[in-house]
């Protein structure tokens, strides 16, 4: 009846630690909690949104989504870690709120779990009282370092779990008490396995591996034989075996991911890890580092550079790191928070040039993520600061001698504390005078502390002194009252300086909800959306070339409308988010169900074969690793690449465009005439014509009414706009651009316009094979000569690999439209030119495609979607082979007559993955069983 008693006392006790943290964390996070406001920044918006939406949708359709046809030209959608769809916490949001709701449901979650397990680590790994592991849970949860990652998702998923180890480990490596029984061991490797498990299926795996790094380094230090005592035999070989076992459980239970995963790592443009500047990239800078670790007060940072805890939670820490001769428990966390911090500081060291070198470390950005350690570490620190002060300001020493040398021993802590901090906080001032040579990157210009920041600083340092004087001078009473009030001063300034945090940088939900007018264009364009439904023809492809440096034409509506809803940031970021929704900014695309050319993915897309594709449009010195084409083309690419990639739609905004004399000209186009284009007219009575050039412009042939004439166009206004008179008012039916007979480099225009002098006014011409559909905030265009999606050529060639493929592709006479290069060495003979044949797509859905075709001659269909392991086709029924053609596409060769192609996506590695995941769960399940019966028998 005692243990029941006991037990029932522990859990109630549990439940409400777990009710005070909750609190804790709602308080924080209160406008994301209780508003309908939403994150609408950055990856959140961009990435996390839209695969999101798409991944729900197949969830509340009972589909597993394999393959994502609406980005990158199609790219395997499940392989793609980061959208973390077996990760068991997504499946409940995804199915109960709308994307936008369900990442706020997950940061809250996570944000909670995160809390817990630094609240049982610091119970367990350090000897924690509980006020002091909840200082601990709240600094860590609540700090500036993984608050500051809640716009990246799946890193705060994997980021939660990492308090949980330190958790565990203890009863790792410390000696079972009952002599080393079997399951003393299988208990902590079945956690460890799950947990890790658990970080791999969020889906950021640099976050995986940062965790594994720091445990082994825990579990190292904590082995170190303490030379005063006897060493006993396997005190390091035991706790690494089970750390191998727990990796091993890991990956299997991991493997419906990690399988489809690996198989993508292969075909990614990071196959062999990246080079080591991008290794480098994003390193947390020196110059940063007061604005990294004090609070800002709304005085923001680059979110990966953010590791900030109030002054008092950083002098504590020091307060617990001296305590290390007294507890070997607090070593390994000091030696965690130092390893942590040099390692974030990447290219400022010497030490990640080796490491950027070595396998692992060679596959991830951004060094500053190991400020996770840092973070964890410093937080459990300080809450065993907090406790040391507790212990003094509590303790009945038995002589004022006694309580003098216990004084003096948090004392030497506090002022190297004191003098530490002060040379941080001058640190932010002397930096800028570094920062004159030393440059710290676009992503974070040097700024000097604000006045109202540095304010903050002293105000909590006085406060946070006298507090101090009170535990380490005063009567018991009030000592231990101090303590308390300190602790509250520590949540005070965590809670003031995370307001300008990205957790509270939320806006409407319309930012996300609501359509825009090119969005309802193209959707309206669409044939059907794929993967909803069956499409007997997919939608065409589009390809967005704006950036988002125009104003939205209601911009003053939405300022009125919003004046007295939310503040000047939040309207700011609302519009932001409109802009993107004009452009279909990547991966915008997969909300509305619009497949894009391009597509955004800073993990393992795009596919290698993508990115050397790309080279035929990107300008010469430039590649594309993680999508986002526009940030390279300076203008419209080629129009015969964009017609082979389907790419009917072209999205562009208007800040290249001109205004001469209160006349536009739509500059998206400049030609130059090497043979004759003819220009589509629309209808429009007019009675000049005007040119934009930066020379003198082709000749023009124009037809009015049954007439035909031609003009030279002269020079109007200097420099650069020419104009030619129409005979009478009249409507163009057709307008040619004749070649010079200078060539075409000094033979070109920018632009044309129709004009009406009578009244003013104006119709802007597309120049072919474009035509103008939507004229906004941005524009639309049609390409007249986009490629179907599937179609049929009787010429070909044979490339030995991609690079080969590209350069063939790049010669002069290559037609696209009429001729193939197919990668490898094939037995299909070399095609001849000649030859009829249509190819009409009867079904098409994400992971499979049923093509009809028919040809007078042996040809070789193509599919213009992503060639990739695990497709498969059949010709007729009968088992066909998939060639990889014109760099990354699906090809088959047919022989003369009508067939039936279809095409699906049944990957191997998803299968076995999914088979192993279920073997290791079962395992898992019967060996946490046969721990629990054998337990309750020796009980028993």
């Amino acid at each position: 009846m005692r243990r029941v008693t006991e037990l029932f006392t522990h859990k109630r006790r549990g439940a409400l630690v777990l009710v005070v943290l909750a609190a804790l964390i709602l308080f924080f996070f209160v406008r994301l909690a209780f508003s309908n406001l939403i994150l609408a920044r950055g990856d959140t918006f961009l990435y996390f949104y839209p695969y999101w939406t798409a991944a729900a949708e197949a969830l509340r359709a009972g589909r597993l989504p394999l393959w994502n046809p609406d980005l990158f030209m199609g790219a395997p959608f499940l392989a793609n870690s980061q959208v973390g769809f077996f990760y068991p916490l997504n499946w409940p949001v995804w199915l109960l709120f709308a994307p936008p709701y369900a990442v706020s449901a997950s940061i809250l979650i996570h944000v909670l779990i995160a809390a817990a397990g630094t609240y049982l680590a610091g119970r367990r790994a350090l000897g924690l009282a509980r006020g002091a592991a909840l200082l601990a849970a709240a600094l860590f949860a609540l700090g500036g370092y993984l608050t500051a990652q809640v716009e990246h998702v799946n890193q705060l998923q994997g980021l939660a779990w990492l308090p949980w180890f330190f958790a565990v480990l203890p009863s790792l490596v410390d000696p079972p008490p009952t002599g080393g029984r079997w399951r003393d061991t299988l208990r902590p490797v079945l956690a460890i396995g799950g947990l890790l498990a658990l970080q791999l299926l969020a889906g950021h795996t640099q976050t995986a591996f940062i965790s594994g790094v720091a445990v082994a380094l825990w579990v190292a230090i904590h082995s170190l034989p303490d030379f005063r005592k006897p060493v006993r035999s396997g005190a390091m070989v035991r706790p690494f075996a089970a750390l191998a076992a727990a990796v091993a459980l890991a990956a299997v239970l991991a493997a419906a991911q990690l399988l489809p995963t690996l198989e993508l790592a292969g075909q990614s443009t990071r196959q062999g890890g990246l080079p080591l500047n991008e290794v480098l990239s994003f390193s947390w800078h020196p110059l940063h580092l007061t604005r990294a670790l004090l609070p800002g007060y709304g005085q923001t940072l680059f979110s990966e550079y953010v590791a900030f805890l109030p002054l008092t939670a950083l002098a504590l820490a020091v307060v617990g790191a001296w305590g290390w001769r007294r507890n070997r428990a607090v070593r390994p966390w000091v030696f965690l928070v130092v390893v942590a911090m040099v390692l974030a500081l990447g290219r400022f060291t010497p030490l990640y040039y080796l490491l950027g070198r070595l396998p692992g470390f060679d596959l991830f950005r951004a060094p500053a993520r190991w400020l996770a350690v840092a973070a964890l570490g410093l937080a459990l620190l300080a809450g065993y600061g907090w406790q040391r002060l507790r212990a003094y300001a509590t303790a009945d020493y038995p002589t004022d001698e006694a309580r003098r040398v216990a004084r003096a021993e948090l004392l030497r802590p506090l002022i190297v504390a004191a003098v530490g901090l002060a040379l941080l906080i001058v640190w932010g001032y002397a930096a800028g005078w570094l920062a004159r040579f030393v440059p710290t990157g676009a992503e974070a210009p040097y700024a000097p502390p604000a006045l109202l920041t540095l304010l903050g600083w002293l105000i909590e340092f006085v406060l946070a002194a006298l507090l101090l004087w009170v535990i380490l001078t005063g009567p018991t009473d009030r000592a231990a009252t101090a303590t308390r009030d300190l602790a509250v001063l520590t949540l005070a300034v965590l809670w003031l300086g995370s307001r300008g945090l990205p957790y509270n940088q939320l806006t409407t939900p319309e930012a996300y909800f609501d359509l825009r007018p090119p969005q309802a264009r193209l959707m309206a364009l669409a044939t059907c959306r794929v993967p909803a439904r069956a499409c007997p023809t997919p939608p065409d492809r589009f390809l967005s070339l704006s950036g988002i440096l125009f104003d939205p034409g209601d911009l003053a509506e939405i300022e009125a409308m919003y004046a007295d809803q939310l503040d000047a940031a939040a309207i700011y970021d609302y519009v932001i988010a409109v802009k993107h929704k004009e452009v279909l900014s990547p991966n915008l695309s997969l909300v509305s169900g619009l497949p894009a050319i391009d597509g955004f993915d800073g993990g393992i897309l795009p596919l290698r074969s993508y990115a050397a594709t790309m080279g035929l449009i990107l300008p010469e010195g430039n590649a594309t690793t993680d999508g986002r084409l526009r940030e390279y083309l300076p203008a419209a690419p080629d129009a015969r690449w964009l017609s082979l990639f389907n790419g009917r739609y072209l999205i562009t905004d208007k800040t290249g465009d001109a205004w001469r004399e209160g006349v536009y000209f739509d500059r998206q186009h400049p030609v130059n005439v090497r043979t004759a284009v003819a220009v589509a007219a629309p209808d429009f009575e007019a009675t000049e014509l005007w040119l934009l050039a930066d020379g003198p412009p082709p000749e023009i042939e124009i037809i009015t009414e049954g007439q035909v004439w031609r003009a030279t166009p002269a020079l109007w206004l200097a420099p650069d706009v020419y104009r030619v008179t129409l005979p009478q008012p009249a409507t163009v039916e057709t307008l040619t651009l004749l070649p010079c007979a200078a060539g075409p480099e000094a033979c070109g225009l920018d632009a044309l316009t129709l004009v009406d002098s009578r009244d003013g006014a104006f119709l802007p011409l597309s120049l072919p094979p474009y035509r103008l559909i939507f004229s906004g905030d941005v524009k639309i265009y049609e390409n007249a000569d986009a490629q179907p999606r599937a179609f049929l050529v009787h010429d070909w060639q044979w490339a030995a690999d991609g690079a080969a493929a590209v350069a063939a592709m790049r010669a002069e006479d290559f037609d696209p439209r009429a001729e193939a290069v197919v990668i490898g060495i094939g037995d299909a003979a070399v095609g001849g030119a000649g030859g009829q044949g249509v190819a009409t797509i009867s079904d098409y859905t994400a992971e499979s495609v049923l093509i009809q075709t028919r040809s007078d001659r042996d040809s070789l269909l193509i599919l213009t979607d992503a060639h990739y392991p695990g497709w498969a086709a059949t010709v007729d029924g009968a088992p066909g082979v998939i060639e990889q053609v014109d760099g990354m596409f699906r090809g088959v060769f047919l022989p003369a007559g009508e067939h039936e192609v279809a095409f699906h996506y049944r990957p191997r590695s998803v299968r076995l993955g999914l088979a192993l995941s279920l073997l290791g769960l079962g395992l898992a399940l019967a060996a946490t069983v046969g721990v629990f019966v054998t337990k309750r028998w020796d009980q028993d």
